[in-house]
């Protein structure tokens, strides 16, 4: 597993979400079968978001996601890659991701 860097080399703000209101479903395809992974979304921005699912994903995988808006009954479609996860040592219990919107 890739630890997230130290360095923050953001492009885009970001918008900070309430977790518990805005869940997220992961879906990766891994050869014929297809997995669905819960979690919850931390902030979004133009380029990409930050989740936390109760098991990582592969650093690279590529997702679809559906994202729910708090408040509001809109859903966000996006396809993203996994480009950071949080070191298990650093960051126990559910794995916190960063995901880049392709």
């Amino acid at each position: 597993m890739t630890a997230c860097p130290e360095i923050d080399r953001r492009r885009h703000v970001r918008f900070k979400v309430p977790p518990m209101y805005t869940s997220v479903t992961a879906r990766h395809t891994d050869g014929d079968e297809i997995r669905e992974f819960l979690g919850h979304a931390y902030d979004v921005s133009v380029s990409g978001v930050r989740i936390e699912l109760d098991e990582p994903l592969a650093l690279g995988a590529s997702v679809a996601l559906c994202i729910e808006l708090p408040c509001s009954d809109e859903h966000v479609y996006a396809c993203a890659d996994v480009v950071c996860i949080a070191d298990p040592e650093d960051d126990p219990g559910p794995r916190r991701i960063a995901l880049r919107f392709t």
